[in-house]
């Protein structure tokens, strides 16, 4: 008896710890799973380190992207044509972009003939310019929406 009541009290503890890495690996209210990454959208206009920073005080980053895929998914939770930040910069070396959440550079899908640097020092990238959804680079000081991303 008490051996079937030991394995009981094993088995209650074993679901409740499974049940709250359950609960853990769940996106926050609001936010969107994809992968192993939760997304929202901001819609507030703000400068690329502003939105970076409000990312980083809701346990995230600007969103980074890393295949097609994803990147259609990100364009799914925006409104239509409405352009917004993304990770990407190159303010350490130009030319050099790098995503602020530290992840690798392994996915691209600018413009044609982007990134340019068109009339001034353009540091931060934006996604949906124009009409083919693609990404552009810009003067970090402009204002715009923002998509947030944070791992489960």
């Amino acid at each position: 008896m008490a051996m079937l009541s030991l394995l009981l009290l094993f088995t209650v503890f074993s679901m409740g710890n499974a049940y709250d890495y359950i609960v853990q690996k769940q996106c926050p209210y609001g936010w969107t799973n994809f992968g192993v990454r939760c997304f929202k959208f901001f819609s507030q206009q703000v400068n690329w380190i502003t939105a970076e920073k409000n990312c980083q005080g809701l346990d995230a980053n600007l969103a980074s992207v890393h295949s097609k895929l994803e990147y259609n998914f990100l364009i799914s939770l925006l409104p239509s044509s409405t352009r917004c930040w993304m990770g990407a910069h190159d303010g350490e070396q130009d030319g050099q972009w790098l995503w602020s959440d530290g992840t690798h550079y392994d996915y691209t899908n600018w413009c044609p003939g982007e990134p340019n640097n068109s009339g001034s020092p353009e540091n931060c990238g934006e996604i949906n310019f124009l009409s083919n959804s693609c990404w552009n680079d810009v003067r970090c000081s402009y204002l715009m929406g923002y998509l947030c991303a944070k791992h489960l």
